[in-house]
């Protein structure tokens, strides 16, 4: 479209297996501009032959409770002899006549969860259909779901990403120097919530700071065993806040280092942290959307 502007964004969605739905949600926090033309998605599939089920079922009696608010509070069991890390629940919000409406995943942060063990559980739809919500379906457990970025830092691309169960964040850029990073994040909801952003290491021995809004504020820094840094901290309700993180360092061999694939799961106990629907089979997709922004209602008409 020689008049609009192309955005082509890529995106690693939960496994799943065979026989078994997942729903997911794109958030494309860089597309301001409500008139847009989304066109056609592709999914590539890789097939994942050594993931394993959880063994995690949502407890379905009298405590699953639908709020006045929209919001959903319910349970989960750990019915497999393994202890299951980094819990993510998808689901499935609907409204009236079965309508899909929306699709949610739990708010808080579920480290760990023993066999045996029950651990409680909430979500909230989107605040925009939250008075459309008739009830939530298609309980699924999934891997987290990490939202890729990038930024130029000293004249070149400088790829990252986050985990964040409620919150959405757009790259303003880094300084001058590459040494602070600037972001806009937006959490829509009525609720605090975490994000945890994974860098590559660049010398290895970083020390980062973050700033919301000017303040300084508490956060975890901890590096997986891939050697990626990972920092993470809470995130405001009802917030639109801009955010700097300090302590990027220059690399020894002057290029850029590549983000190298992990579960994301930070190697710090983070419990003092809050934290399109498709059917796929047994794989990991990645899924790639082009939207052009619309310039004109004639334009849409054509």
């Amino acid at each position: 479209n020689e008049n609009g502007e192309k955005t082509v964004y890529s995106q690693t969605l939960p496994i799943a297996f065979s026989d078994k739905d997942i729903p997911f949600k794109i958030k494309i926090p860089t597309i301001l501009d409500s008139n847009v033309i989304l066109e056609n998605v592709t999914v590539d599939f890789e097939s994942q032959p050594g993931a394993k089920e959880s063994g995690i079922t949502v407890v379905y009696d009298r405590t699953m409770t639908q709020h006045a608010d929209g919001h959903l509070s319910a349970k989960i069991t750990n019915t497999g002899s393994q202890t299951e890390h980094n819990v993510k629940i998808y689901a499935t919000v609907h409204g009236s006549n079965n309508s899909f409406v929306d699709v949610a995943q739990n708010l808080e942060k579920i480290d760990k969860i023993e066999p045996g063990q029950t651990v409680e559980f909430t979500m909230y739809p989107d605040p925009i259909i939250a008075n459309k919500v008739r009830f939530f379906s298609c309980f699924a457990l999934g891997d987290p779901t990490v939202v890729p970025l990038s930024a130029i830092k000293n004249g070149k691309k400088f790829d990252f990403r986050y985990d964040s169960p409620a919150a959405s964040f757009r790259v303003k850029g880094f300084d001058d120097s590459g040494n602070s990073l600037m972001l806009v994040g937006i959490n829509s909801f009525k609720v605090p919530t975490f994000v945890s952003f994974e860098f590559p290491p660049l010398s290895g021995n970083e020390k980062f700071s973050v700033l919301i809004d000017e303040k300084p504020v508490k956060f975890i820094q901890s590096k997986d065993e891939n050697g990626n840094w990972h920092v993470a901290f809470n995130i405001a309700e009802s917030a639109t806040n801009q955010i700097t993180i300090t302590g990027f360092e220059k690399t020894s061999t002057g290029r850029m280092p590549i983000l190298t694939r992990t579960s994301g799961e930070v190697n710090q106990n983070l419990s003092d942290y809050l934290p399109i629907y498709a059917v796929i089979v047994a794989v990991a997709a990645v899924g790639l959307f082009a939207i052009y922004r619309k310039k004109t209602k004639q334009q849409k008409q054509n």
